[in-house]
């Protein structure tokens, strides 16, 4: 009972990564956290292919959606026995608002604002047997949100941003800590950030280590306007 406690603890902390790195986020940058939306949508893996039609990012862009689809998984051992928390949590973002316009060195985000419901799945592990599963409902909207950074381009589909702050805004504060640099791509009248967060590290649980694993693609949708 007291492993199984224990796992139930270790599970509820992944869950609330989600939001606490949105509050994180929100405490830097003055944005309150909080507030729900009527429609659940849990789509399927984000599709990050990289399309060859030419495009050019300068201009101004609406914000279509920002979709997520990522994992984080906890291990560690009690009484020698390996155990294994894994949450994955996926959605496209609802209510999207906001301009990103681009000129030939800076680009600014202008008042960007979505909202998130979805569901986060956690299958708990001992050893290579499932012993429990649970699914917890998140919500959570995201004020309107500015920011700015010059940036340069990176071979033929890659940018790199001098301010992070700028995917901060895109991505609702999300990322722990947000790369400074994403891939592009273009169909049509549409473009495409994709942006990758890989992390590892020891976080301590009622005195136990684990190892946390994170793993996450964000892929922000914009039309040209």
């Amino acid at each position: 009972m007291k492993t199984r406690n224990f796992l139930l603890l270790l599970v509820a902390a992944l869950v609330l990564v989600f939001v606490a790195c949105s509050k994180e986020k929100s405490n830097e940058t003055g944005v309150p956290p909080g507030g729900t939306t009527p429609i659940d949508t849990v789509p399927g893996p984000i599709d990050t292919t990289q399309v060859s039609t030419p495009g050019t990012v300068v201009g101004t862009w609406q914000f279509i959606s920002v979709q997520s689809t990522g994992s984080q998984t906890a291990e560690f051992s009690q009484a020698g026995i390996p155990l294994k928390a894994v949450n994955t949590s996926n959605f496209t973002s609802q209510n999207n608002d906001g301009t990103v316009t681009f000129d030939s060195a800076t680009m600014t985000a202008t008042d960007i604002s979505f909202s998130v419901n979805t569901n986060a799945a956690t299958y708990v592990y001992q050893g290579n047997t499932i012993v429990d599963s649970i699914k917890t409902p998140i919500n959570q909207n995201f004020p309107t949100q500015s920011a700015s950074s010059d940036y340069k381009k990176v071979g033929a589909d890659s940018l790199n941003f001098v301010n992070a702050n700028f995917l901060d805004v895109l991505t609702g504060g999300l990322l722990p800590n947000p790369p400074t640099g994403c891939k592009v791509s273009f169909n049509g009248n549409m473009m495409k950030m994709t942006i990758v967060y890989d992390a590892v590290t020891t976080q301590d649980y009622q005195g136990v280590p684990a190892k946390v694993t994170i793993h996450m693609v964000m892929v922000v949708n914009l039309q040209k306007q």
